[in-house]
């Protein structure tokens, strides 16, 4: 990181500023406390010994008016900058959205297990990549091994978001193509919109060329898009799911949970999800640096916003996990009447 001169502080702080105020996604944005915010923590950061200071104090003025992944940061640092495709369609790095609410995936994303009475065990940790071809198969195999169980509990304990490969998770839960949800940006509510009249993101290819098809409809508009399922045809364990769910499912485990609430499609069993469904877009401010600001707010097909309250259970439990897997057991009892 090298260090930067008084003039490329006040050039950066500027664009900060500005960024901020025109793209977090609220549109009654407070900009007015905004701007005495940074007149009161960003200005004297300009006038710092060095970088050091100055970097810190951005980073904190920009998470003070954000959600737990915003921030202001150097391309140098370990944080990813999404480039391409990527920078469009990724909500959040897996782990990285609200990480004190996240816990990493240290076997791998996608497990199974068949358990009694022809109940099928899925869990999925997060959702890598942008779109998720690879991910999305990984879930493709494990739902064809659970082929023969008549019941599913999905354990969506700990996920840590990802990409938009959860469709493919919402997509095993209804045999129909439903309505998910839509995200909107600032620009796009300040100028009007209808969620019918949103770009649709209803497939995820099967293959990563397809990638391509994607970049050429996304590619050269707003970021807002609505979420369709992508039908995917009949399973027997439909009308027969238990979804569990704890403080530790964020972003994409609660756009899942919350679907599946909506629709009635699952039991969800557990705790009251994190409440952290919006992540942040990345944009250059200069100098190799960057500022992260939730840009797109994030809403149920019936216009909820659950960021800040989280998913409730229908059926809450006081333990999940250890020993004896109390949610994992209710989940259970919920599925052998059905």
């Amino acid at each position: 990181m090298t260090q930067l001169g008084k003039t490329e502080r006040q050039e950066i702080l500027k664009n900060v500023a500005e960024t901020v105020e025109k793209r977090f996604y609220d549109p009654r944005f407070d900009s007015a406390a905004w701007r005495a915010k940074v007149e009161q923590q960003g200005r004297p950061a300009v006038d710092a010994p060095n970088t050091e200071p100055f970097v810190s104090a951005l980073d904190r003025l920009v998470r003070s008016v954000g959600t737990p992944d915003s921030g202001f940061f150097h391309e140098s640092t370990k944080k990813k900058v999404p480039k391409g495709i990527s920078a469009r369609f990724q909500y959040c790095q897996p782990n990285e959205c609200a990480p004190s609410y996240t816990q990493a995936s240290e076997a791998g994303d996608v497990f199974l297990s068949k358990l009694a009475d022809g109940v099928g065990w899925l869990k999925v940790t997060k959702f890598p990549g942008a779109v998720g071809v690879d991910i999305a198969k990984q879930i493709d195999d494990a739902v064809a091994q659970l082929s023969d169980c008549s019941r599913l509990i999905l354990d969506l304990r700990g996920n840590a978001g990802g990409g938009l490969a959860f469709l493919r998770v919402m997509s095993y839960l209804t045999p129909d193509r439903l309505p998910v949800g839509y995200s909107v940006t600032r620009a796009r509510a300040q100028k009007g919109y209808t969620k019918e009249s949103l770009p649709v993101f209803d497939f995820i290819p099967a293959k990563k060329a397809g990638l391509l098809l994607l970049a050429l409809k996304f590619g050269f508009r707003d970021d807002s898009v609505s979420i369709l399922t992508e039908g995917l045809g009949p399973k027997p364990f439909h009308g027969r799911i238990a979804i569990v769910v704890d403080e530790t499912t964020t972003g994409a485990g609660e756009r899942i949970a919350a679907f599946a609430k909506e629709r009635g499609l699952a039991t969800i069993v557990g705790a009251r999800t994190a409440g952290r469904l919006i992540c942040s877009s990345t944009y250059k401010v200069g100098h190799g640096y960057f500022v992260r600001v939730p840009a797109r707010a994030w809403y149920t097909w019936s216009g909820e916003m659950l960021e800040g309250r989280g998913v409730m259970p229908d059926l809450e439990t006081s333990v999940a996990g250890g020993a004896q897997d109390v949610a994992i057991d209710e989940a259970m009892g919920t599925l052998v009447h059905v």
